[in-house]
């Protein structure tokens, strides 16, 4: 009982102190669950969030899930989620109470501004943390992610297909070192 109320306590400090969406929790994510806790290793975390972002619905919600799972398995993951969304629902409640009144106020502008900005800087820094684990085979993988990149930017690919392409192209990756080794054995 005591792991899933930290695991609920976790999510919802790092729920109620990010801001911007699930992409910038994961560098706080990635503080708490592996090297202060270590309930989950670097290169799990990682692929969670690979499956999290590949998933439909909201990353925060899908890696909480996963993680919470992960460390206590269903209760873990019920614990994790709570305290991944309940920050979230408690703020909305009180904004859309006031809505009006604190979206015009210029001071709340100005924070906004501030906030995005922020945002920018938190996402490159996670992508920055994460790139020894992401890409440990590095011409293949740099090759995928700038392949990614490129149709995201200058296409009008859908997102989905653009994930399926990369899990595509590691599977193939995968049945061709496979490949080789068997012919070496």
């Amino acid at each position: 009982m005591k792991r899933l109320l930290k695991i609920f306590l976790v999510m919802f400090k790092i729920g109620f102190t990010t801001f911007g969406g699930g992409l910038v929790m994961i560098p706080q994510m990635e503080r708490d669950y592996v090297h202060r806790y270590g309930w989950v290793s670097g290169e799990d975390i990682v692929d969670v969030f690979a499956v999290a972002q590949s998933l439909p619905g909201v990353i925060a919600v899908n890696s909480s899930i996963l993680i919470g799972y992960r460390i206590a398995k269903v209760k873990g993951a019920v614990a994790a989620v709570l305290g991944a969304v309940l920050p979230s629902l408690l703020v909305l409640i009180g904004v859309a109470v006031a809505y009006d009144a604190f979206i015009t106020a210029p001071a709340v502008l100005g924070a906004l501004r501030a906030v995005r900005a922020s945002v920018v800087a938190l996402l490159c820094s996670a992508a920055w943390g994460m790139r020894r684990k992401a890409l440990s085979d590095r011409w293949f993988s740099c090759a995928v992610a700038l392949a990614a990149f490129a149709l995201a930017l200058f296409t009008r690919v859908n997102v989905i297909f653009i994930i399926v392409g990369g899990a595509a192209a590691g599977v193939l990756r995968w049945l061709i070192r496979r490949g080789r080794g068997r012919a070496r054995a």
